[in-house]
């Protein structure tokens, strides 16, 4: 008998203007078991999708070129079922926009966070991708 493969990290996409903000994000989702991946301000999303093929995505919502709630059309045509943690600074209607856009466009999992993201907010996001 062949032993189990063993799991391959989960990876995540963090996208975010400000790179201080996605580093920090990235390092705690490392400190969480993931592999962390950064992305370029949403520009190109289909094709960072394509490229890293992570598990879930966390992406601000506010970003020059393309915003957050472009990137959410571009993760649905990638994939629906891609968990996706919409993250901003800019208050709670903004997130609540995000939300809606993402179930419009056929997402089946939008988790939000107001910034600054706190460690507990990105820790129940990945514990429901890993639980999926």
């Amino acid at each position: 008998m062949e032993p189990a493969a063993a799991k391959q990290t989960p990876i995540v996409l963090v996208v975010d203007d400000r790179k201080d903000v996605a580093a920090t994000m990235a390092e705690i989702c490392r400190s969480l078991g993931f592999e962390a991946v950064l992305g370029d301000e949403g520009e190109g999303m289909f094709t960072m999708l394509e490229l890293h093929r992570p598990d879930c995505v966390i992406c601000d919502v506010m970003m020059p070129g393309q915003d957050g709630y472009e990137a959410l059309r571009e993760i649905a045509r990638f994939d629906p079922t891609l968990p996706v943690l919409l993250v901003t600074g800019h208050g709670d209607d903004w997130l609540r926009i995000g939300q809606t856009l993402g179930r419009a466009h056929g997402l089946t999992m939008v988790h939000t966070a107001a910034k600054p993201v706190r460690v507990p907010a990105i820790a129940t996001f990945l514990e429901a991708v890993r639980a999926r």
